[in-house]
């Protein structure tokens, strides 16, 4: 990996906190590794390892303030490279606004003294950390501009302390429904068992298809990155029946994107016999799995879809009403996801 060369007054550290706590695992090294080395390299990308920049910034005192990670793809940064999104981290999820204005500026003036001439970030929706907002303002204000704008969804689970006052607030054909799955023989867990896993992937593979499109990732991918970002990779499901003759109803892959952030990349249901979807209890069991981790936060991801028609000077996408509205029936909030993008020459 690459440490943007050290400019001006800004500090770099050492490249053993490439993977530190407080970088979000899209930002890791270990899992720009996962993307770009050996057999992860996506199939004639021509980057290597030599691509990846990491930024950090300290204060004047030497506390480390945060920074920024990517891949330079001919000269273009990328951040949020084969990744939802990337973005800014920082140490603390509640900096000042002029150490946010500091990491933010910063490091994109030392990735454009790398060379670089123009910039993607693909930003973390603000449901990640009250310096979210700021990031974007401080974007927009330098200069860049909104390549993309996505309809992302989360569910605020710091909001209820028990599981008990989540359903409390769901509306009340939310709660019947769900009244009536915990009355069926569906049973909830992780996934441990190799052959349980690959199950389980399969139907998230075949509940895609059935939609019209295809499971971004592979098989073997998802392989590879249980094993190199364990435990942050983890599957979930929903079985019907008991013992032998049970049936994999649901799954949810689901990563620790962040300390008390998940992230939901992929759920879905199979071709089941239950009079209703099972995923409202799904999701409940999410939700209950999270307070008792003391997950603040699951991310559902976006909730948008191409326009066929598309609009002059528009970005071609639409809300998925569907998704959104189920997503809205297990309280999830709704909010954008920006890629800002800017012309460094």
């Amino acid at each position: 990996m690459t440490l943007v060369t050290e400019l001006d007054t800004l500090r770099f550290a050492a490249p053993g906190s490439q993977n530190a706590r407080w970088r979000r695992l899209f930002n890791w090294a270990s899992f720009h590794e996962l993307n770009l080395g050996g057999a992860g390299r996506p199939s004639g990308s021509g980057l290597s390892e030599q691509d990846v920049f990491f930024t950090e910034v300290h204060d004047d005192a030497g506390r480390m303030l945060g920074g920024l990670s990517g891949v330079r793809d001919g000269d273009t940064f990328i951040s949020g490279y084969s990744a939802p999104f990337g973005g800014f981290d920082f140490v603390d999820d509640r900096e000042t606004n002029d150490n946010i204005a500091d990491v933010v500026l910063g490091s994109v003036s030392n990735i454009q003294a790398a060379g670089v001439r123009s910039m993607r970030l693909k930003l973390a929706p603000t449901c990640y950390s009250d310096n979210e907002p700021v990031v974007q303002f401080t974007l927009l204000n330098a200069g860049f501009t909104v390549e993309r704008c996505e309809l992302n969804q989360h569910i605020p689970v710091a909001s209820w302390r028990t599981p008990l006052e989540y359903v409390h607030n769901l509306r009340p054909a939310a709660q019947k429904t769900l009244r009536y799955l915990l009355t069926e023989e569906l049973t909830f867990g992780e996934v441990t068992d190799d052959a349980v896993w690959a199950q389980a992937y399969n139907l998230l593979a075949e509940n895609r298809l059935r939609k019209g499109r295809r499971f971004a990732l592979s098989a073997e991918y998802l392989a590879r990155a249980r094993t190199q970002l364990s435990p942050h990779v983890r599957m979930f499901a929903l079985r019907h029946g008991h013992g032998e003759g049970s049936q994999l109803v649901a799954a949810a892959l689901v990563y620790r994107v962040a300390p008390g952030r998940d992230l939901v990349v992929a759920w879905g249901d199979s071709e089941h016999e239950l009079k209703r979807s099972p995923m409202m209890l799904l999701a409940y069991r999410l939700v209950e799995r999270a307070i008792a981790d003391g997950v603040g936060v699951i991310d559902l991801g976006i909730s948008n879809e191409p326009e066929l028609r598309l609009h002059e000077g528009g970005s071609g996408l639409v809300p998925n009403s569907g998704l959104v509205q189920f997503k809205r029936s297990v309280l999830a909030k709704i909010e954008p996801r920006f890629t800002l993008i800017k012309d460094l020459r």
